[in-house]
């Protein structure tokens, strides 16, 4: 067990303790700059940047630097701690890994996201491995749009131009 963690252990949430677990579990140590990822990347809602990542670290007075914070982030998706997912804006985002395979919906004004598992492309994917003869062993499927809350908010504002 981490010496780091078990000083610590009663003054981190159970999210941070638990995930810190998984790292001593897959082998690696638990470092400060690991445990406060963790810290941010449990506190953060939704999907995330490494700059909002950093930021919320700078602004507790805890951020290891960018290049840590970069391969810490690139640790915990090795271990399936986080999940990268791919943006629009060209930008990786991070989320709380689920464990297993599945995809993600998120909204482009307030990054709220769902999570999903059946993406209904198995059929598609038989299919181009018997006209391909690829061996087809992975895919991604980000979804993107407005989330109930914020369509709210937009429907309202355009509603209220419109009046004027």
């Amino acid at each position: 067990m981490s010496r780091l963690l078990n000083a610590r252990r009663e003054e981190l949430p159970a999210a941070v303790t638990s995930l810190a677990e998984q790292l001593v579990a897959a082998g690696y140590k638990v470092t400060r700059p690991r445990l406060a990822v963790l810290q941010a990347a449990t506190a953060l809602p939704g999907a995330f940047s490494v700059q909002e990542l950093e930021q919320w670290l700078i602004e507790r007075g805890e951020s290891p630097g960018i290049a840590s914070i970069f391969r810490t982030v690139r640790l915990l998706c090795e271990l399936h701690i986080l999940e990268r997912i791919h943006g629009l804006d060209e930008c990786h985002r991070y989320s709380l890994g689920t464990g297993h395979h599945n995809h993600h919906i998120i909204c482009t004004s307030c990054g709220a996201m769902e999570h999903f598992d059946n993406c209904g492309v198995q059929q598609l994917i038989e299919q181009l491995e018997a006209r391909t003869g690829f061996r087809i062993n992975a895919h991604l499927m980000e979804l993107f749009g407005t989330c109930p809350q914020c369509e709210m908010v937009q429907t309202s504002a355009a509603r209220e131009r419109e009046s004027l």
